[in-house]
């Protein structure tokens, strides 16, 4: 391969945007983590969105630490989830927003791209970070996996995105140093 197509397909690659963009930050014992989908929601999961299904984007959300010696740390983990249900009854769409087990948000809506969009864009979501968490290189790495079924279904459809990296701003508005970028999960 000769390095001017090397250069070109380096480029391309580079320029391709996240499928998630992720915001931090940091203030005492709360992580504000803000992200929205920059990618459109997967075929299986629009097809079910207004068929009664329950349609939904599980946000997993890793804090890492960067370790000189060894791979990076796993420090802590939390889920934000997005749900959007149509409710044929009453001809609207439940949505809700459920962080680490606790309903934080829900409302109902009208259209598919109203509940399209509370899937897509949940908005800032704080999480309770544990107090012994050092607040010295740590770095925050998110993925959506979108998922839809039926109370009659036994097995989910489930898919989802890579891994997204973002530095955790700290309160002191220093910025953490991003991770390595090799490390899965």
């Amino acid at each position: 391969m000769t390095p001017a197509l090397l250069a070109v397909l380096l480029a391309a690659s580079a320029a391709t945007a996240a499928p998630i963009v992720v915001d931090t930050a940091l203030e005492q014992n709360t992580l504000t983590v803000e992200f929205r989908l920059n990618q459109p929601l997967p075929d299986t999961v629009e097809a079910a969105l207004p068929s009664g299904a329950a349609v939904e984007v599980r946000y997993q959300v890793r804090v890492r630490s960067t370790r000189k010696m060894w791979w990076d740390k796993k420090m802590w983990t939390g889920e934000a989830v997005a749900t959007a249900v149509f409710d044929p009854v009453v001809g609207r769409f439940e949505c809700e927003l459920v962080v680490d087990g606790v309903i934080v948000s829900s409302h109902e809506v009208e259209t598919v791209d109203a509940a399209r969009s509370w899937l897509v864009d949940p908005g800032r979501v704080q999480f309770a970070m544990p107090a012994e968490l050092e607040s010295r290189s740590l770095w925050v790495r998110v993925r959506a996996v979108f998922s839809s079924s039926t109370k009659w279904l036994f097995f989910p459809d489930t898919e989802g995105t890579e891994w997204v990296e973002a530095p955790i701003e700290l309160p002191t508005g220093g910025v953490a140093p991003e991770g390595s970028g090799t490390a899965e999960g």
